[in-house]
């Protein structure tokens, strides 16, 4: 080999190995969330401080006349950037008509913790007494987390007066959101609240979108819901997407204790029983997924079906 060859190979070693220049180095950038805007509120109800997330539609512009509609998230930080991403894509190749995606939960800072504890108590019914097989995990969860007494379980009516008093009339107050078109998304426990909340008299909402629902929240308490609203109404005017990973079927916990792909599937067989005019529901098992992955699947064919165009 030549002496110039070898300068050469020698040289493009020296570049590889040797440290990076100043120019080089990573440096640290504000993290890019076009579109999107954060708050927080005090919740005066709940005595608890809630992590909100807006993500605006697609050509949206302050100041003009247009009404949105708009989908709740719950699960806070967790939920809300799978929902957001999902629309956010459908909006773009306009699938889907524009509209603002909103969460209310916990944020990411508050840590999982927390989080956990939070939504046990705020997706869950009242009146549980917890002797049933998921309800004694719920009341090993509670003893674990050292939740305070009257706050394990039992806080969904006061987690939904929350949204309706508090957050929303802050929300339309400042983004131009149509009150008749909003949507409720949930999963898991989040999913049980959203199917509970259907049939509760002061729910706003018009669209649900539910993720592998945790129907053993409450020993079934979500068909006593229904069988109460059967009983004093004729119609049920909304649109529902209930959405599950086929692998979740043969879960030792997700569906043989939290009875999530029985419970979703039941419920949807009950709603067809009702004949109520006005009501549409699409249920889908998605093969090959389970209960976490299978969460931006259903946000998007969730999504495709609510507000597709």
């Amino acid at each position: 080999m030549s002496a110039r060859p070898v300068v050469a190979v020698v040289a493009l070693l020296l570049a590889v190995s040797a440290p990076p220049s100043t120019a080089q180095r990573l440096e640290s950038r504000p993290v890019p969330t076009r579109g999107i805007v954060s708050f927080t509120f005090q919740s005066p109800s709940m005595g608890v401080r809630f992590a909100v997330n807006v993500g605006t539609p697609r050509g949206y512009r302050p100041g003009g006349s247009r009404k949105y509609p708009a989908i709740i998230t719950t699960d806070g930080d967790w939920a809300f950037f799978a929902v957001h991403e999902a629309a956010s894509a459908l909006m773009q190749q306009g699938t889907i008509d524009s509209l603002f995606v909103i969460s209310i939960g916990t944020g990411i800072e508050d840590g999982d913790s927390l989080w956990s504890r939070r939504r046990v108590y705020e997706f869950s019914p009242p009146d549980w007494d917890l002797k049933d097989p998921f309800g004694q995990v719920v009341a090993e969860a509670c003893r674990v987390y050292r939740m305070e007494a009257g706050r394990c379980v039992g806080g969904a009516p006061r987690f939904l007066n929350a949204i309706v008093t508090e957050l929303l009339p802050m929300i339309t107050a400042q983004y131009p959101i149509d009150p008749a078109q909003l949507g409720l998304f949930g999963v898991s426990a989040g999913g049980f609240f959203a199917s509970w909340a259907i049939f509760q008299p002061n729910s706003p909402f018009s669209r649900y979108l539910i993720s592998s629902p945790a129907m053993a929240y409450g020993d079934g308490d979500v068909f006593r819901q229904e069988a109460r609203y059967a009983a004093e109404h004729k119609d049920l005017p909304v649109s529902i997407y209930l959405g599950a990973g086929s692998i979740e079927i043969g879960d030792r916990f997700f569906e043989g204790v939290g009875k999530i792909v029985s419970g979703m599937v039941h419920l949807a067989g009950v709603l067809a029983g009702r004949g109520y005019p006005g009501l549409e529901v699409v249920t889908e098992i998605h093969p090959g997924m389970s209960h976490v992955d299978v969460v931006g699947t259903v946000a998007t064919r969730g999504l495709r079906v609510l507000y597709g165009r």
